[in-house]
């Protein structure tokens, strides 16, 4: 909010850090596209407020979500955005940003995507190659107890807050079934769908795990944005 009116935003045309940075049209400030913080201008140093969302295939989306709604990009010449602009980047694992930016960290490789967390003060990464290996990581960041949940078949992370009604709750037993990513508290042995947080059978069923707001990256970019993140590893 800007002088008690919702903020609206375009692309400025920008890069920071190699990412997008946005405007605001009411005051025009420059924000991270990444952080969600301004940047320049006269509201520089405020932040939007996060919320989780899921970057996920369309037919693990429209499975989980059946009655979803989507924007039609249908134009006088057709879909719009059928076509990837950025396929050939995506293809080079050796291009890093866009004007030839170093990996600031080589313990990974720098377009190895991570899942990246920020709560509070502090930030993590979640390598999409450790957690094809453990699919359920239990974790803690900032005092809060998380899980990140992995669905190695479409390359699906997110991470939820772990505590329901002041209890922590340990998963387990993470398995596909009936189309679902499917996992097992060991406090009551309720089922739930791992992508959403969702419990579907047992003593918690209806109940949810709040989605904590995180962001795939690549690793580069992420330990750019991040340089004292913590780097989650699975255990040898």
């Amino acid at each position: 909010m800007h002088k008690g009116k919702p903020i609206t935003f375009g692309v400025s045309g920008r890069l920071w850090k190699d990412a997008l940075v946005m405007y605001d049209r009411e005051a025009g400030s420059l924000w991270s596209h990444v952080t969600g913080g301004a940047i320049q201008g006269p509201l520089k140093g405020q932040a939007l407020k996060p919320y989780p969302a899921s970057h996920t295939t369309w037919e693990r989306w429209k499975r989980l979500h059946p009655d979803t709604l989507i924007l039609s990009k249908q134009t006088s010449s057709g879909v719009e955005g059928t076509s990837n602009a950025y396929g050939g980047y995506f293809e080079d694992p050796n291009r890093l940003g866009i004007f030839g930016t170093r990996n600031p960290d080589t313990v990974l490789p720098g377009k190895e995507f991570v899942l990246g967390l920020v709560l509070g003060k502090a930030a993590v990464a979640y390598p999409y190659r450790d957690l094809n290996r453990q699919p359920l990581v239990p974790d803690e960041v900032s005092g809060e107890p998380v899980l990140v949940a992995f669905s190695a078949a479409d390359a699906t992370a997110v991470a939820f807050s772990r505590t329901v009604a002041d209890r922590v709750l340990e998963f387990e037993k993470v398995r596909e079934g009936a189309g679902d990513l499917l996992m097992e508290d060991r406090q009551t042995g309720s089922t739930w769908q791992a992508l959403t947080g969702r419990a579907i059978e047992g003593k918690l069923a209806g109940t949810r795990l709040r989605q904590l707001p995180a962001t795939r990256a690549f690793w580069f970019a992420w330990k750019g944005f991040y340089p004292e993140t913590r780097l989650w590893r699975v255990s040898q």
